[in-house]
């Protein structure tokens, strides 16, 4: 009976007894044929230490040492990698806005240039994915310019690129499965009704009270998380919000007072107004979904798919019996395709009945210089997409909206300095703004639980 018992009880200490241990329900990589890209590991420590050949970390320690000790711990902390991504993406921000507002001055036609955008943004997304093709030839994919292809982060390019372009573009880039469909269609109409609203916005009044109506989204985005899905968020989450708000405001609301009294027609000014408010509350939508899309290595995904069909059994426990890939590892050159092909075919039946019917001034209006900025306003536009997919998929909704606010600070100081003279007010209200994101990143929720959101 004991040697029955101690039988037993090896047996059961062989058993994988923490169920919730997340190693136990790893969901392991779907298999791959023939070329297999080899994976890197972007953690933040790997990548602060491997910029530019310099390690970054002796270098941050370093330079916070020339502080006094009193003062390092009001210091931020610097996430390096997200840092870099969205100083790119303000610098093509603000062309992209720029170039939109002088596009519309002598092409005022909002719905064809929201088509031609969506155009040139996916015929780049095809040119792109066949470039980083053709470099993982085995001849090419030792060179340099193969090497830096290859070193984006993981959910940028899709996995199966290998060469072959009939079987990687023409048969799987180029063909869209039931995945990307359910995954981009929700988000092309997302595109599709965002671009109109923010060009006819913006070709109504400035871009400065386009971008103070945006600049509510962090608020509608908190009060969504906490109406909705019952988050909660300290005091210190709303203080520093309404600090920020107030600041962006602030500066738009004086920009907007610098302006002659002739830019600003009363129905005008009222319809801009709310295609501005119907631009943010979209962007908001787009932004929460998004982010159960793009959130990179998700292990449970929120479509339906046959592999999901057997995640838990009837009992409610996890299945460990059939093997199960993750449904959501769609990559964002393929999602930015189909949002921009998705776009392009919702907005081509208002620019036949619309503009090109009714206006044939399209035609005349388009001149070389304006297919010129149409064209670098388009590449502009693929990168901001594609850099606010990956700070989408990295940041929380909450965090991803204050750094969206933060380049909207960027695009129109960048106008304020180009256009018009600089007042006592627009640079009180950048100072209030920066203020406010210094406090929501010390203080607020963002820095322990909110990143979770």
């Amino acid at each position: 009976m004991i040697q029955t018992q101690s039988t037993a009880i090896k047996r059961r200490n062989s058993v994988h007894k923490n169920l919730f241990d997340p190693s136990l329900y790893q969901i392991p990589e779907p298999p791959r044929g023939g070329f297999q890209h080899q994976k890197k590991e972007y953690s933040k420590e790997t990548f602060s230490n491997q910029v530019f050949g310099y390690d970054i970390t002796s270098l941050k320690k370093r330079f916070t040492q020339l502080f006094p000790s009193n003062i390092q711990g009001y210091l931020p902390e610097v996430d390096l990698r997200i840092t870099i991504i969205c100083s790119i993406w303000y610098v093509t921000s603000s062309i992209s806005s720029n170039l939109s507002k002088a596009i519309l001055r002598t092409f005022n036609h909002p719905i064809a240039l929201t088509e031609l955008q969506f155009l040139v943004s996916a015929v780049l997304c095809v040119g792109f994915a066949s470039i980083v093709n053709l470099f993982r030839l085995p001849r090419l994919k030792r060179t340099k310019f193969s090497k830096a292809l290859n070193s984006f982060p993981d959910g940028i390019l899709p996995e199966y690129l290998d060469g072959n372009f009939r079987s990687s573009i023409l048969h799987k880039f180029l063909v869209p499965s039931k995945l990307v469909l359910m995954t981009t269609f929700p988000m092309g109409i997302f595109q599709f009704i965002g671009h109109i609203t923010s060009h006819k916005a913006v070709s109504m009044i400035p871009v400065s009270l386009v971008h103070s109506v945006k600049a509510l989204s962090p608020i509608i985005t908190v009060g969504y998380y906490k109406f909705f899905e019952h988050r909660y968020y300290n005091s210190m989450t709303y203080y520093t919000l309404l600090l920020l708000i107030f600041g962006v405001m602030t500066t738009c609301w004086s920009t907007h007072g610098s302006k002659r009294a002739s830019d600003n027609k009363s129905g005008s000014s009222l319809i801009g107004l709310l295609f501005a408010f119907i631009s943010m509350i979209i962007f908001v939508a787009q932004n929460i979904f998004a982010k159960n899309i793009l959130t990179i290595r998700r292990k449970v995904g929120i479509l339906p798919s046959s592999s999901t069909d057997d995640v838990t059994s009837k009992e409610g426990q996890p299945s460990l019996d059939k093997t199960r890939f993750s449904p959501l590892q769609v990559d964002k050159i393929t999602i930015l395709f189909y949002c921009s092909c998705i776009g392009f075919s919702l907005t081509l039946l208002p620019f036949l009945t619309g503009e090109l019917m009714h206006g044939g001034s399209v035609i005349n209006n388009l001149t070389l210089e304006t297919v010129a900025l149409v064209a670098i306003h388009g590449i502009a536009h693929f990168f901001q997409a594609m850099l606010a997919f990956q700070l989408i998929g990295l940041l929380s909704s909450i965090n991803y909206s204050v750094a969206n606010i933060m380049k909207r600070i960027v695009v129109i100081s960048v106008a304020l300095f180009w256009e018009t003279k600089v007042n006592f007010f627009q640079v009180f209200g950048v100072i209030l703004t920066i203020a406010g994101l210094y406090g929501y990143d010390k203080w607020g929720l963002s820095k322990k639980d909110g990143r979770q959101t």
